[in-house]
């Protein structure tokens, strides 16, 4: 059951990205929007309901502050009040228990051991995040991973290289992770991937520097065309679709 569940995930991951890579922006980040987009309309009504689910998301202080304000623009503003309802309540109980040391005997207080701890969790990084307890950061680490297999595999099949060179690329974060997978299981896959990457990145180099040309008085009568809106595919290469971190 699991192999066929696996197997279903895969021929949907790919038709996924067979349709992203004829949109802007990198292929990966653009799935992964839309599955995350639907587990947050999933969790509204079948996730907020599991009531030891919401205990832990409680336990954690709730979402990271990306999808807490991405789940804030569904209907969810009772569901919102009542997970960081428990959250204050927990943490104004921490302080006023601190507050209520301060008379006493100096010591590290239970808040100072806590912000401690929270404090120096990293930053995000590729491997790591400073949120590492959210649900959905979970979930969309989980997305990625798949996705990418899924890409690194296809890239076998002369059409998706086709495909893949013809889009805008993929950001530099899902592109490193492409990288290490197809390194891991098929010289072919990584030259594959190296080669319609640099193509998407030459196109996209040239096209902001046709940007920027224009932008000259010189040329100021010359026709515009796609290249004015090439800054934004260069900011998707280097920094991935917005929303997605």
């Amino acid at each position: 059951m699991q192999k066929e569940d696996a197997r279903a995930n895969r021929s949907r991951d790919a038709d996924s990205l067979r349709a992203a890579f004829g949109r802007e922006g990198c292929p990966v980040c653009l799935v992964v929007l839309e599955s995350m987009q639907q587990s947050m309309d999933s969790w509204q009504y079948e996730g907020f309901s599991d009531v030891e689910h919401r205990h832990e998301l409680i336990r954690s202080l709730g979402f990271c502050p990306l999808h807490t304000w991405q789940l804030a623009q569904f209907n969810t503003a009772f569901q919102l009040a009542l997970v960081y309802s428990g959250v204050l309540t927990d943490v104004l109980a921490t302080v006023k228990q601190d507050a209520a040391r301060q008379s006493g005997p100096e010591r590290p207080s239970r808040w100072s051991k806590w912000w401690k701890r929270w404090s120096r969790r990293p930053a995000t990084t590729y491997a790591q995040l400073a949120f590492d307890r959210c649900p959905f950061c979970r979930s969309r680490a989980s997305i990625e991973q798949r996705l990418i297999s899924t890409l690194v595999e296809q890239l076998r099949s002369e059409e998706i290289r086709t495909l893949l060179s013809q889009s805008t690329g993929l950001c530099l974060l899902h592109f490193t992770q492409a990288r290490q997978q197809a390194e891991e299981h098929d010289p072919a896959q990584l030259r594959s991937l190296l080669e319609c990457q640099q193509v998407c990145m030459q196109r996209t180099l040239e096209e902001v520097q046709e940007l920027i040309r224009k932008h000259d008085y010189r040329f100021g009568d010359e026709a515009r065309g796609q290249e004015m809106t090439a800054w934004r595919r260069a900011a998707e290469l280097c920094a991935g679709n917005p929303g997605v971190r």
